[in-house]
């Protein structure tokens, strides 16, 4: 993926290793998050809850202060500035692997 704006921003072909819980409508995603905790993510029209580690394969770090203030759901997030500074770092990871792509 190199879009960075793209609707799968949130995921990305090697995750496919990892057992996520996919589901077709929020609510049940959201309910899944709520129960079993994890993060819950959007991927084109559908959402996954996935665990720690996946967040650390999409580049990012799972202890980050901004994933509990947006109650880590990046589709529906409660605090907005907190959900733009990790859209921003996920942004930079998939530009940074598309860069590295392109010069090796």
């Amino acid at each position: 993926m190199t879009d960075p704006n793209s609707d799968k921003l949130w995921y990305q072909p090697d995750l496919d290793v990892f057992l996520n819980r996919w589901f077709a409508n929020y609510e049940e995603a959201r309910q899944a998050l709520e129960s079993g905790g994890g993060f819950l993510l959007p991927y084109r029209k559908h959402f996954f809850v996935c665990e720690a580690d996946v967040i650390q394969a999409l580049g990012l770090e799972p202890e980050d202060p901004d994933w509990e203030r947006i109650g880590r759901d990046g589709a529906q997030p409660k605090d907005q500035d907190a959900y733009q500074r990790l859209r921003d770092k996920r942004v930079r990871v998939v530009l940074q692997a598309a860069t590295e792509r392109i010069s090796s």
